[in-house]
């Protein structure tokens, strides 16, 4: 399977303030990417909170959103284990569960060398769901080399790379590496660097900004594509305003704090995370409105 190019979202999961699963915030949250037109759902990730959810936890929020989302658009929930068995559990519930692929990142804790990063993902092919690697060093402290992903990116059942580094240097080498890997996709993580990355050949972007201001991401893969880099610039400027802004507290306490400010959920994070403090709540309110970000959720 080929997945598609251009703006997906990595879905914050709404919680209350006893951490259970709010499924209207939910509902609503996944009204308003839908209608800001991405082309693809990825629940669960590090902007869900995957790693903080239990297995069980996350499949049960990839069902809920499967039902909310219409077939067409494929759901790429995220797993993150520090175990193979756990791992390849995982993507057998979400299996289950109505993901379409799943976005694995290497077991943290322990280092990996490029063989044993390798293995573990060749071992995961088998598994009953298409597997899309994720590269976010600073959360898993495992980088995936560009050699290892051009290796994986022959494989039928790795359909695709997500690349949270910030490292344009390695988004440029991942694109030379799997330039003839004819199903694979390349996405960058990072709202800041699209306009960038998709100049230099990315398929899209996997966007925790998505949430807050999903048209954003579309405009400028549109405008990138049409050969319009005056109005994709001036969406970049924008969209870069915003993750700035919601660069607050611990990930993601900003971009759920941003969603309580516009309307849709609460502000609340699994445990252990803690929501912004009232000073930054107040500071990213007032931020927001300046941008003219609506109160679209009420």
């Amino acid at each position: 399977m080929r997945l598609p190019a251009g703006s997906a979202v990595a879905l914050a999961t709404p919680v209350d303030k006893t951490g259970r699963l709010d499924r209207d915030g939910l509902a609503r949250l996944v009204r308003h990417v839908l209608a800001g037109g991405v082309k693809m759902v990825c629940p669960v990730g590090s902007t869900g909170e995957g790693a903080r959810l239990s297995t069980r936890q996350r499949a049960e929020v990839t069902a809920e959103v499967r039902a909310l989302v219409p077939r067409e658009i494929p759901i790429v929930s995220g797993v993150a284990s520090t175990s193979f068995d756990g791992t390849l559990a995982g993507l057998s519930q979400l299996h289950d569960a109505g993901a379409t692929a799943a976005l694995v990142s290497p077991p943290s804790y322990f280092p990996m060398t490029e063989g044993e990063v390798g293995r573990f993902y060749e071992r995961l092919a088998a598994a009953p769901l298409p597997i899309v690697l994720y590269n976010i060093p600073q959360f898993s402290s495992v980088a995936l080399a560009p050699p290892v992903v051009a290796t994986l990116a022959a494989h039928p059942a790795v359909i695709g790379i997500k690349d949270s580094s910030r490292d344009m240097e390695y988004l440029l080498a991942v694109l030379d590496a799997t330039e003839n890997a004819a199903n694979f996709r390349v996405f960058t993580g990072t709202d800041t660097l699209l306009v960038a990355s998709l100049v230099s050949g990315a398929d899209g972007a996997i966007a925790a900004s998505a949430n807050v201001c999903p048209a954003f991401g579309g405009q400028i893969c549109e405008a990138v594509a049409e050969g319009d880099l005056d109005r994709a610039l001036s969406v970049q400027r924008r969209l870069t305003a915003v993750v700035r802004a919601c660069r607050r507290g611990t990930p993601p306490a900003g971009w759920k704090a941003a969603l309580e400010i516009i309307g849709i959920c609460a502000g609340n994070l699994v445990e252990p995370g803690s929501r912004l403090s009232a000073a930054d709540h107040a500071a990213l309110a007032g931020e927001l409105a300046a941008l003219g970000l609506p109160e679209t959720g009420r």
